[in-house]
């Protein structure tokens, strides 16, 4: 697991922040369910999709730059190994990040189940 994270580079710290943020608000929405935290959700949602997208890019233009300035990797036969590996590396802020917002989705569509459960048994007010 150390591995995974650490070949998603830095960006990794602000996809694990702002997901880990982002299903914690989620967790409350789904135990305590008001409308007025979905905005916050999404919010951070986003940051957690824009966090991931920057990482990858960051990652991959690394990878760009780095492997034609190793004389060992550009003059190698295998080049498009090393380039594969690179690109693997490079989406490992993709796996962490989309499973975050997956779970948060998950953890909402319970709080969203319980806020209509809620509704229908609330008595209306004339």
């Amino acid at each position: 697991m150390v591995d995974f994270f650490r070949a998603g580079g830095f960006g990794m710290w602000f996809v694990l922040l702002f997901g880990g943020i982002d299903l914690a608000a989620a967790v409350i929405f789904a135990a305590r369910p008001e409308k007025r935290r979905l905005g916050a959700i999404v919010a951070v949602g986003v940051a957690t999709l824009l966090s991931t997208g920057n990482a990858i890019v960051t990652d991959l233009a690394t990878v760009c730059s780095k492997v034609p300035t190793n004389p060992e990797w550009a003059n190698s036969p295998r080049i498009h190994l090393v380039i594969m590996q690179g690109i693997a590396e490079s989406l490992t802020p993709a796996v962490l990040g989309l499973s975050l917002l997956t779970l948060v989705a998950l953890t909402v569509a319970v709080g969203y189940r319980r806020l209509s459960a809620a509704a229908a048994t609330t008595p209306a007010t004339a």
